[in-house]
């Protein structure tokens, strides 16, 4: 299933929200965070964002919406073009390395977003579904 369609939203959203769910919930951190993928090439070079609500640690929302003008305020955001984010995903290129490089773009509250290091890398992880996500 293409990586960012409807379809695979669908099945991401509903796998972290069972994983984030009260009483399973790995995580504890309550926060706002808007991930941008940009020139996304299946979706007509626009901008997808997702924008997720953690409550101690609990997943309580998660909307998905188009243009990068449109993505909401959160209190982290990353931003990059959609290559970067796949190459980051499957291997072929370290976060630390897009990050470092500028590949992928952080605002926000920075002491937040390590305190979020651990909830982002099971996010990330669950984007493959198990080796269903086509990149």
């Amino acid at each position: 299933m293409k990586f960012l369609t409807e379809e695979w939203t669908t099945e991401f959203i509903a796998q972290a929200k069972d994983t984030f769910a009260p009483g399973k919930t790995p995580s504890k951190v309550t926060l706002t965070l808007c991930e941008c993928y940009n020139k996304v090439p299946h979706l007509g070079g626009d901008t997808v964002w997702y924008m997720y609500k953690f409550d101690n640690g609990v997943l309580t929302s998660v909307e998905r919406g188009m243009g990068r003008a449109n993505a909401p305020a959160a209190d982290y955001t990353s931003d990059a073009d959609y290559d970067f984010f796949v190459k980051t995903m499957t291997g072929e290129m370290s976060t630390a390395k897009a990050l470092t490089t500028g590949k992928i773009k952080l605002k926000g509250n920075l002491m937040k977003a390590l305190k979020l290091l651990d909830t982002h890398n099971i996010l990330t992880e669950q984007k493959k579904l198990n080796g269903k996500t086509e990149w």
